[in-house]
């Protein structure tokens, strides 16, 4: 990583980014584990072992007075975009793109036939009194996306991190786990596969 700030890279400044803080009694990220992962992601981004993938599943403990989410989520949204470039220009300027082509031919393939299945059918649904997400909401933002990849309403990464879901318990909702990892899928294809 170099010291210059002028002579930064688009990766380096994201990552020295820091959210600012919430006021008084709100909660927030917590600090110290914020500040833990970038300067994690500093290092491993010098290194280049830092990955979209993991940017996208890192998770954070919450605390009164932490890093605002919104601020949080959208340096970390940043930082997956600017790596998530970096993987598809490295693979593409490899000779053999047979790799980088059946993984996006395999992801979008999984992402599609999900949003084929038929309303209030696409996850599994929640057991016993377990919340989970309301199924009319997440279908409509399926919908939405099958549009948005057949050429139709355009949507964008931060549309789907951005979404939220009203919770629904038991069998009346989709269970969380599946849906989460389905719309990681989801950004994933967005942002490293170009759709």
């Amino acid at each position: 990583m170099t010291s210059d700030v002028g002579a930064a890279t688009p990766l380096e400044r994201a990552l020295q980014q820091r959210p600012h803080r919430t006021g008084g009694l709100r909660r927030g990220y917590r600090r110290e584990d914020v500040d833990a992962f970038l300067a994690h992601a500093t290092r491993a981004a010098g290194t280049g072992a830092l990955t979209s993938a993991q940017v996208r599943a890192v998770g954070f403990g919450a605390q009164f007075g932490g890093y605002d989410v919104t601020a949080t989520d959208a340096v970390l949204a940043r930082v997956e975009d600017l790596l998530a470039r970096l993987e598809r220009a490295r693979a593409l300027a490899a000779e053999d793109q047979r790799q980088w082509a059946e993984r996006a031919a395999a992801l979008s393939a999984a992402v599609h036939g999900r949003l084929g299945e038929p309303d209030g059918e696409r996850f599994p649904r929640g057991r016993g009194l377990r919340r989970g997400y309301r199924p009319a909401d997440v279908d409509e933002l399926c919908d939405l996306l099958h549009r948005h990849l057949t050429g139709g309403r355009r949507l964008s990464a931060a549309d789907v991190r951005q979404a939220l879901f009203r919770p629904a318990r038991g069998a009346r909702g989709y269970r969380e786990a599946p849906v989460d990892a389905f719309f990681d899928r989801v950004v994933e294809l967005m942002v490293t596969f170009d759709h």
